[in-house]
C-alpha cells in the first residue's frame, strides 16, 4: 500500500524556482496525555502514540509560503491507567478502584487516518531550512482495540471504542524540530459504556510530541 502512495507522491519531491512543494512525510512521536471526567480515575505509566504518513502539498499563495495538505497515515497508540475490565460471556465490566490504586492497565488500538493541514512557512525553492505553523484535523478510523490488565492475559475489546475519531492539533517548529499537540474531540469509549456503578468513561487522549517531516 505505501509502496502505491509512494508512487502517486513521486512527482511531488522535485523542487524548482517557480513551483516546490514542501514536507510531504511525516512521522510524529508522543507522549499521551489523559484529560477525563472520572472518579477515581489515574494514569500510570508512559502512554504513547507513533503515528506516519503522507501529505500532498497544495501552495495557495505566490510566494508559496501558504498551503493546503491532505494526505493519509497510520497511528498506533497506548494508553496505561488503572480502569478495569473483565470480560463476562458478550459484554465487558468496567471498573475504576476508589482507592486509586495505582495498576498499570494497557489499552492500545491502531488508526487509520486522513489528515488535513492548514499551513504557513517561511520557505522558498532554495531554502530548506525553515519556520512553520502548521494547523491541523485528523479524521481517524479506530480498530483493532485489545487490553493488557496489569495481572493477567490480554484479551480484545470488540465494539468498546468509537470507531471514528475527530481531533484538532498544531505543528510549529524550526527545519527538524517541530513540536505537536493533537487533542481528541471525540470520547475514547462509546457513550454507552459505563462502569459497573453507572458512571460514564469519558476519556478524550491528548497527545504531545514531536513531529518529523520529510520531503
Amino acid at each position: 500500500m505505501f509502496l502505491f502512495f509512494w508512487a502517486c507522491f513521486a512527482s511531488a519531491q522535485i523542487k524548482d524556482s517557480l513551483n516546490y512543494r514542501e514536507d510531504q512525510f511525516y512521522i510524529d512521536l508522543n507522549f499521551s496525555l489523559q484529560p477525563n471526567d472520572i472518579s477515581g480515575f489515574k494514569q500510570n505509566g508512559f502512554s504513547r502514540s507513533v503515528h506516519v504518513g503522507m501529505l500532498r502539498d497544495y501552495p495557495i499563495s505566490n510566494f508559496r509560503d501558504k498551503a493546503i495538505a491532505v494526505g493519509f497515515g497510520y497511528g498506533f497508540v497506548r494508553l496505561v491507567n488503572n480502569i478495569n475490565v473483565e470480560q463476562s460471556q458478550q459484554s465487558y465490566l468496567y471498573n475504576v478502584p476508589e482507592a486509586q490504586r495505582a495498576l498499570r492497565n494497557v489499552f492500545s488500538y491502531h488508526q487509520l487516518q486522513l489528515p488535513v493541514e492548514l499551513r504557513w512557512r517561511t520557505s522558498t525553492s532554495s531554502e530548506y531550512a525553515f519556520w512553520r505553523v502548521y494547523l491541523g484535523y485528523r479524521l481517524s478510523y479506530q480498530f483493532g482495540a485489545q487490553y493488557q490488565p496489569f495481572f493477567g492475559r490480554k484479551f480484545s475489546l470488540e465494539n468498546q471504542l468509537n470507531e471514528i475519531q475527530h481531533s484538532i492539533g498544531i505543528s510549529l517548529g524550526f527545519n527538524t524540530w517541530n513540536l505537536r499537540f493533537d487533542y481528541n474531540l471525540t470520547p475514547l469509549f462509546k457513550e454507552e459504556i459505563r462502569t459497573i456503578n453507572n458512571r460514564a468513561l469519558k476519556l478524550f487522549p491528548l497527545q504531545l510530541g514531536l513531529i518529523f517531516y520529510l520531503l
